[in-house]
């Protein structure tokens, strides 16, 4: 069989009836075939040549381009360079006007103060003491290990105060002038340094305050009573000054002076009170400071703290700050309290105040108190000493707080008997009288936010009595007339938060009973005043800084 050069087609096809159709159709795709190689063979001769005409003419402008943006940098750069040389001449010329003598040496004195400043930190670092500031606690010292620590903090208030009362003679005239009477006073101005030694088993703490008078006793009147607060007339005076080890088993033993575990609205700081001031009856019954010795122990549920001492304020004309073996006015004295802690932690309870968000915290206390004044007990009014008086008193209280709102209640009741040191007062013997006075306080609080708290007291109290030798005609001691002081105040008032260590406050009481008499012994500090006619009314507003 012939193969046809073309070599696609038999050519014995042509010979058939078919076979044509099938020559015809090779001969076309031997045509197509021809025709697409020649095709592509032009598609890349003619994409070459213009490629190449392409390129060359780019070629032609591209070296245009960079011989005229060549320049164009050149130009540019010059410019650069002359207003480069004509800012340097003008900093040479404001160089050698400033930098004259005189500020050369401020510049070596800043250097000076800098380098002692950085050689003054780098010796603490070296020595591994820390320092700074605590917030809510203070400023600080301490080494690294916390082995010795020094806090240092502070509390100033600032006051101002509004008193509107009668005291009426037998004639219905105001023994007291003028009914209304306003002005400023510093209430407290104290100053706390306080850490640890060795290890932090062992604290200390020494606190003092500059604070205004008190009321004092008045040795021609034995109506007027001193409240046994010291009347320093804003001289500074320790306050706390003790040391404490807390023993492995949990036990802590204090010595020095400090606040007996008795009153818990005593025992909360100033500074973390609802009102202006604390109640009262608080101010009648607190115990202040002591100087003894107090053991106390806590565990998670409870704790127990109780104090043998020189004697803890009462209403009887005793100061009790600062007295040692041969000024001691006592025989004997003691206090003890008992807390339990049904909910909440035991911080919870360092403040009056419930934020939003505060968990539930729940606690009740009691306490007991007693002492028996000795020989070494003041004189009443010259004539007289309290040799053989006996105090005995309870209090019980509860504490709550619950998201925002805060609830405190409490009862004190004392007794007084007199004993041998007033048998002949002014000819009267008072020896074997018995007084017992008691108040009464509840007070709740609620913050509508973190700015804003409202707050609301009632103090009741009742000192009828007192000694008068069983002869009601006879001038009672601690009493006046025969109310005796029977106040009934309601408080109410709101505080403002402006940050975490500034505080202002303002409330308004009325006392709604006829007497307040015995229960105003400390006026300077509560802003009430000895009165026996009802409706008087205390507004007081008050600053608070802690640092």
């Amino acid at each position: 069989m012939q193969i046809e050069p073309s070599g696609l087609v038999p050519r014995w096809y042509g010979r058939r009836a078919d076979g044509w159709m099938y020559e015809t159709r090779a001969r076309r795709a031997e045509t197509r075939a021809f025709w697409r190689v020649d095709q592509m063979t032009m598609i890349r001769t003619t994409g070459f040549l213009a490629g190449t005409i392409t390129l060359a003419f780019s070629s032609i402008a591209g070296a245009a381009d960079s011989t005229t943006s060549i320049d164009s940098l050149r130009a540019e750069l010059n410019e650069l360079r002359s207003q480069n040389d004509a800012l340097a001449a003008r900093v040479d010329a404001q160089d050698s006007e400033w930098l004259n003598e005189e500020r050369a040496g401020e510049v070596r004195s800043l250097v000076q103060d800098v380098l002692a400043d950085s050689q003054s930190r780098t010796s603490l670092q070296d020595s591994g003491m820390m320092a700074g500031y605590k917030a809510g606690k203070g400023f600080y010292l301490s080494n690294q290990d916390g082995s010795f620590s020094l806090m240092m903090s502070g509390q100033l208030q600032t006051r101002w105060v509004m008193n509107n009362s009668r005291d009426e003679d037998a004639q219905g005239n105001n023994v007291n002038g003028s009914e209304t009477s306003w002005g400023f006073q510093v209430r407290r101005a104290k100053v706390r340094f306080q850490g640890n030694v060795i290890d932090p088993s062992w604290t200390y703490a020494i606190n003092g305050a500059f604070e205004g008078p008190d009321s004092g006793f008045d040795a021609g009147n034995l109506a007027v009573l001193n409240t046994g607060n010291q009347t320093n007339g804003g001289t500074f005076e320790f306050q706390e000054a003790y040391i404490a080890k807390e023993l492995e088993n949990g036990l802590t033993l204090t010595f020095g002076q400090f606040k007996t575990p008795w009153l818990r609205e005593e025992l909360v700081d100033s500074s973390q009170q609802l009102a202006v001031e604390r109640s009262v009856a608080n101010e009648f019954f607190n115990q202040d400071r002591a100087v003894g010795i107090m053991a106390s122990y806590a565990t998670d549920s409870w704790n127990i703290a109780a104090s043998y001492n020189n004697g803890q304020r009462t209403a009887l004309s005793q100061g009790t700050r600062y007295t040692n073996f041969a000024d001691n006015p006592t025989d004997w004295a003691f206090s003890a309290r008992f807390e339990y802690k049904l909910s909440g932690d035991w911080s919870d309870f360092d403040s009056f105040t419930s934020s939003p968000g505060d968990e539930e915290a729940i606690m009740i206390g009691a306490a007991v108190m007693g002492q028996k004044y000795g020989e070494a007990s003041n004189s009443v009014a010259g004539v007289g000493g309290f040799d053989g008086t006996k105090v005995m008193g309870f209090t019980v209280d509860a504490t709550a707080k619950f998201a925002g709102f805060s609830l405190f209640g409490s009862f004190v009741y004392q007794s007084y008997e007199a004993g041998s040191g007033l048998s002949n007062v002014g000819g009267v013997n008072y020896d074997g009288e018995k007084w017992n006075p008691w108040a009464v306080v509840v007070q709740a609080g609620y913050s509508l936010n973190d700015e804003w708290e409202l707050f609301a007291r009632y103090t009741e109290g009742n000192g009828d009595g007192g000694f008068n030798g069983g002869d009601s005609t006879l001038p009672a001691l601690f009493n006046v007339g025969a109310e005796g002081g029977n106040p009934s105040i309601i408080t109410v008032g709101a505080n403002y938060f402006i940050n975490d260590n500034v505080k202002f406050t303002v409330d308004w009481g009325i006392n709604m009973a006829d007497n307040m008499s015995i229960f105003a012994g400390n006026e300077a500090s509560t802003g009430w005043e000895s009165s026996n006619t009802s409706d008087q009314w205390v507004l007081r507003a008050q600053l608070q800084l802690l640092f």
